[in-house]
């Protein structure tokens, strides 16, 4: 469903791409008008000013939704399929990002294992990697994400702005920003330790545009942020979808 062969990549400080249109604009018009309704979504405020519905926040509420809509349970159905985290991952890898994992044959584990044996070598893990999807949503009046990395299971995050042409007003802001500390002793952040604003320099900002998905890699230094918004509509939501490829 997701259309990412066109995805163009910073890779420093981190591989960040982006990818234009994201889906084909019926999907996408699709998207729009059924994205949840507010009172739906999970307050999140220890990330941020930011709202969620997903597996884990407002389970029964998510997967209801997910099936009361096709183009959901399509697009569950994709994330969730090992083709998605295959075809992801080889995407990357001709982009000259390999993450190292991937699928792996019986015959070719048993052939690194023994080869670990014969060299007294630790045994090679072979991590078990899945993908799920999220709604996520913050309100134009000061929502905001704070600066962090990821959490140490995501490897591959892909957001994706669900918004009508038109609707955004990039004066308010709502744009995903690349940050680095300005106490450089804090680059290092495997473990996705949470910085303020002040404390970080932004490198680039990619704004909130319509059937758009970003893609980034999970690394020690994968600082990213959104800024508080400035808008003044209590009502009005800056909505994403948010994908992660996940490793055990």
């Amino acid at each position: 469903m997701l259309n990412l062969e066109s995805i163009a990549f910073d890779y420093q400080p981190y591989p960040i791409g982006i990818a234009r249109p994201a889906v084909d604009p019926e999907i996408y018009a699709e998207m729009v008008r059924s994205f949840p309704k507010p009172e739906l979504f999970r307050d999140r405020r220890d990330k941020g000013n930011k709202f969620a519905l997903s597996r884990h926040n407002h389970r029964a509420e998510y997967y209801r939704h997910v099936k009361s809509h096709d183009v959901w349970r399509r697009l569950y159905d994709y994330v969730d399929s090992r083709d998605f985290i295959d075809q992801t991952l080889d995407l990357l890898r001709r982009r000259h990002i390999d993450l190292g994992v991937g699928r792996r044959g019986v015959g070719q584990r048993m052939a690194e294992r023994f080869r670990a044996v014969k060299k007294g070598a630790p045994m090679p893990h072979f991590p078990k990697l899945s993908a799920r999807f999220e709604f996520s949503a913050m309100p134009v009046a000061g929502g905001s994400i704070r600066p962090h990395t990821d959490n140490p299971t995501k490897i591959v995050t892909l957001v994706m702005s669900i918004l009508e042409e038109d609707e955004w007003d990039e004066n308010v802001g709502g744009g995903t920003s690349i940050v680095c500390p300005k106490d450089r002793t804090k680059t290092f952040n495997l473990v996705n330790g949470y910085l303020d604003f002040d404390e970080v320099d932004i490198v680039k900002t990619f704004p909130f545009q319509p059937n758009q998905c970003l893609l980034f890699i999970k690394t020690h230094n994968s600082w990213h942020a959104v800024w508080p918004m400035t808008g003044n509509d209590p009502a009005k939501l800056r909505r994403t979808l948010t994908i992660n490829i996940e490793s055990s």
